[in-house]
């Protein structure tokens, strides 16, 4: 095992989660401002 590749293979499989959980935060405000609108209108 390369020590550059096993610390790369980290450094991406933990931006992916960041990014997954950005996005599924995104999604989830999404939501909650859609049924906000949906509630106003």
């Amino acid at each position: 095992m390369n020590k550059a590749w096993l610390i790369r293979t980290g450094l991406a499989i933990v931006g992916l989660a960041l990014l997954g959980l950005i996005g599924w935060g995104w999604y989830q405000g999404g939501l909650a401002v859609l049924q906000l609108g949906v509630g106003i209108c």
